[in-house]
């Protein structure tokens, strides 16, 4: 029996999906297989071992029996294998990825450099423009170290009036994210230039980068690819938002809020979006798995790629183990073949 270590929690803003998620694995993954220790990370970055009595991660008392960690390092280096159902800064963006190529043990997802790309908008969007993947148009803004906002031209010119130059570039409305937060949060859209200052300023606590993108009236479509050197490519499922678009309430609060598999799209769109998914999963050097997503616009039928996500949401619902589901897979089977993919690069 391999002797395996769920990471769960971690210091970003995704710290309560990362326990929705670490617990419907725990409960998934196969005890007859794997001698399963559960690590804590709670928001401070403080790490715990969890009591094998509590299965439940999403309670708020569940770090109440757990055993502070003194030593990370040693912690890891008695591993077979890692899973770290972590999302976000500090979890799925390399740098914990880097602890783990330090101990030499192997671990499910994406390396550093994949982890540390994909998590960054801004510098995903370059390697996707150099591998020739349609994208929203869109601009980069900065909150420089002064406090200012700028935007960072592709010359790494800096625009101080960014407001007019947004307008004039990409007209109104527009989307507001931070660069390196997921499950959208602190994602906005601006309707007007006094409400554009106002959504850029609140994305700004999030991140000091931020992404513009041009608004489009589109369908969400996701795809799901799982593998090393030769992965494979789900089918595509739709998104149905409760709303003007997928908030982060209308992801995990919102009952009103719907998937479907397989997407109700023409089957060559669904086609090319899977070519592309495999595209962008190569393009970052992906190993393992991501979830990568698309909008389909409704007036002109483009294709464009949203984002990559190198530790997409695991809870039940989540749409990554679902598309997996969908082609035949357990969700257990799902999680045995992501530890046999982690074991096989070492």
């Amino acid at each position: 029996m391999k002797k395996l270590l769920l990471v769960v929690g971690g210091q970003s803003t995704e710290h309560t999906i990362s326990r929705m998620s670490g617990t419907s694995v725990y409960r998934e993954l196969d005890v007859q297989k794997y001698v399963i220790t559960v690590a804590g990370i709670d928001q401070k970055g403080d790490w715990y071992l969890l009591s094998d009595q509590v299965s439940d991660f999403t309670s708020e008392d569940w770090l109440a029996e757990a055993t502070p960690v003194h030593d990370v390092y040693a912690l890891l280096k008695r591993q077979d294998v890692i899973f770290p159902v972590l999302h976000g800064l500090y979890g799925e963006d390399g740098t914990i990825q880097g602890l783990f190529e330090l101990s030499q043990v192997p671990y499910v997802g994406c390396r550093v450099l994949g982890s540390s790309l994909a998590m960054d908008k801004i510098f995903t969007k370059k390697i996707f423009e150099q591998a020739g993947i349609p994208q929203v148009p869109s601009l980069y803004v900065k909150k420089r170290i002064d406090g200012r906002l700028v935007v960072v031209d592709d010359m790494m010119n800096e625009h101080t009036h960014y407001a007019d130059y947004i307008v004039e570039k990409l007209g109104l409305p527009v989307f507001v994210k931070p660069s390196n937060s997921g499950s959208s949060v602190g994602v906005y859209q601006a309707t007007s230039k006094e409400d554009l200052v106002e959504k850029l300023e609140a994305a700004s606590r999030y991140d000091h980068k931020i992404v513009v993108e041009k608004s489009i009236d589109c369908i969400e479509l996701e795809t799901a690819v799982l593998g090393n050197d030769d992965p494979q490519v789900s089918a595509v499922g739709q998104i149905m938002p409760h709303g003007e678009f997928y908030t982060f309430e209308s992801k995990y609060e919102d009952e009103e809020s719907k998937t479907c598999i397989p997407a109700l799209v023409d089957q060559a769109i669904q086609e090319k979006i899977r070519q592309y998914a495999l595209r962008a999963f190569q393009a970052i050097d992906g190993h393992g798995l991501s979830r990568v997503d698309f909008f389909l616009d409704k007036q002109t039928g483009a294709i464009y790629l949203n984002e990559i996500n190198t530790m997409p949401g695991f809870t039940n619902i989540s749409m990554y183990p679902q598309l997996w589901i969908h082609a035949g897979m357990t969700y257990s089977e799902l999680l045995d073949r992501l530890i046999e993919l982690a074991l096989e690069i070492h």
